[in-house]
């Protein structure tokens, strides 16, 4: 897998779920694309030492239309809902259970066309209203292939196919992500949720 190497800025806005998702240096997890609960469809990641990070387990639920991503305990991170009536190309990001008046933390908007391969723009939460797009995303998690760009086009996150040491690709439901350092790693988890979601 091609080096990720750290940023010495970001430039795009800062978008911090929890301080313990921000590191100062760059950080490797291995998703797994199941759930620990129903050995189904989810999401499992762990950080470079083997211990659970965040996971999602209501992925494998009929509810297709709302996910909540967890921290190893269990606690509420951010609940991801597609946002009515956008045939799945807008999905939204909550902090906690939102009401009717509550505007999504950040929320990802697919570009228009039916490639395989997606693009879609993040949009972050201003004071009152969703800004501009601030960052972009590309690939197919259906491919094992991913990246998140600043606004300047430095890639803060990327997503691909773990490789074993001893070079065996594992299955495809095995993936190593890099982030990288004053990224929060919610943030992309959240992202590369609703980005899994519109694939």
């Amino acid at each position: 897998m091609p080096q990720v190497h750290p940023l010495s800025s970001i430039s795009s806005p800062h978008v911090c779920t929890d301080q313990r998702f921000c590191s100062s240096s760059s950080t490797h997890f291995t998703v797994w694309t199941k759930s620990l609960l129903f050995n189904g469809k989810g999401f499992t990641v762990f950080d470079s030492l083997g211990h659970l990070v965040f996971r999602v387990d209501n992925y494998a639920s009929n509810v297709r239309n709302e996910v909540i991503l967890m921290d190893d305990a269990g606690q509420l991170l951010l609940r991801l809902r597609r946002k009515k009536w956008s045939f799945r190309k807008r999905w939204e990001a909550f902090r906690g259970y939102p009401l009717e008046s509550d505007k999504p933390k950040f929320s990802l908007k697919k570009s228009s066309g039916f490639s395989n391969n997606i693009k879609a723009g993040v949009f972050v939460d201003g004071s009152r209203e969703i800004k501009k797009c601030v960052y972009q995303m590309e690939g197919s998690l259906c491919k094992a292939s991913c990246t998140i760009f600043s606004a300047s086009g430095d890639i803060i996150a990327q997503i691909k196919r773990k490789e074993a040491k001893s070079d065996i690709m594992l299955g495809n439901d095995v993936l190593s992500l890099v982030v990288e350092a004053r990224v929060d790693q919610a943030f992309v988890m959240g992202l590369l949720i609703m980005f899994n979601q519109m694939s």
